[in-house]
């Protein structure tokens, strides 16, 4: 698995003319970007050990190289956005892809492309920088592990993470995220938007910390671009006949399906865009209610 899927995606990462970010190949390589049909009764344990590359992040998701590829062809494809290179690689909970983007002859940074917006923008100038600046803002708010672990649990995913992830990193950047992630915990205020109320999260660095921290990453001056909505791109079409696509599965009949529990929580996913950890205690509650029936 590891050597096919750093292939897939350099395969396609060639068609496209990009190359790969080292420690994106790297990542690849090791085969834990792909979860897998034994996500569902692993994801926790696969948390507090790190095995899962940027678990600890808030909102974020790997995709197959598979997804990849069709998203580029029915969607962020060049034809359709004016020349633009994109290569998806991970997504949100809600079908947001972060996606590589070269902006220069020899750069690529990474760009987090929206998919109910007209307009995105390259938010960071390398994928080293993307997975720095990622870490430190899960420093600064670690709130979001707390739904599904104890706030011990949730300092060991994050430390995992960074122990796993941070091995494949250059020595500077790697000794500096592992100092961070030692420092004590303590509960700070933090304001998520200049619109928002201070909130109290769990954290290892300040908010002010983190704004000074990510001043050595700075976005690229690159204004937002277009984006073309993907209900505006014609379906394929086979001459002139469109090929209706298949009925989604249904998720209510698949949980009850002793051996289609993970696809359930995969077609959840999809009806409802959520994350992984939503669908599953669905589907958990789901198949519980039943059980009681």
């Amino acid at each position: 698995m590891p050597a096919e899927t750093l292939t897939e995606f350099d395969a396609l990462a060639s068609e496209i003319g990009l190359a790969l970010p080292d420690l994106l190949r790297d990542l690849l390589a090791t085969g834990n970007t792909v979860y897998g049909p034994e996500w569902a009764a692993t994801w926790q344990e696969r948390s507090l050990q790190g095995t899962s590359p940027f678990i600890s992040w808030y909102d974020f998701e790997w995709i197959e190289a598979s997804d990849a590829r069709r998203e580029i062809e029915e969607w962020l494809n060049p034809e359709e956005q004016a020349g633009k290179i994109f290569l998806p690689f991970a997504q949100s909970g809600a079908g947001d892809l972060y996606c590589l983007m070269p902006f220069d002859e020899h750069t690529i940074g990474v760009a987090l492309i929206w998919h109910d917006l007209e307009t995105s923008q390259i938010g960071y100038r390398s994928f080293d920088d993307f997975v720095a600046v990622r870490f430190l803002e899960t420093f600064a708010d670690l709130n979001h592990l707390t739904d599904d672990f104890s706030e011990e649990e949730a300092i060991q995913s994050l430390r995992s993470d960074v122990s796993s992830v941070t091995e494949l990193m250059e020595a500077e950047m790697r000794h500096h995220l592992r100092s961070l992630a030692t420092l004590p915990v303590m509960f700070r205020e933090f304001h998520h938007g200049p619109e928002c109320r201070s909130e109290t999260v769990l954290s290892l660095i300040s908010q002010e910390q983190l704004e000074l921290e990510c001043r050595r990453f700075p976005a690229p001056d690159i204004a937002p671009f277009s984006i073309t909505a993907r209900w505006k791109i014609d379906p394929p079409t086979l001459g002139a006949t469109t090929i209706a696509a298949p009925p989604a599965p249904d998720w209510r009949t698949q949980a009850l399906e002793a051996d289609q529990k993970f696809a359930a929580i995969q077609s959840y996913r999809q009806e409802f865009k959520v994350s992984l950890a939503e669908a599953k205690s669905a589907i958990d509650q789901y198949i519980a209610n039943n059980r009681q029936v």
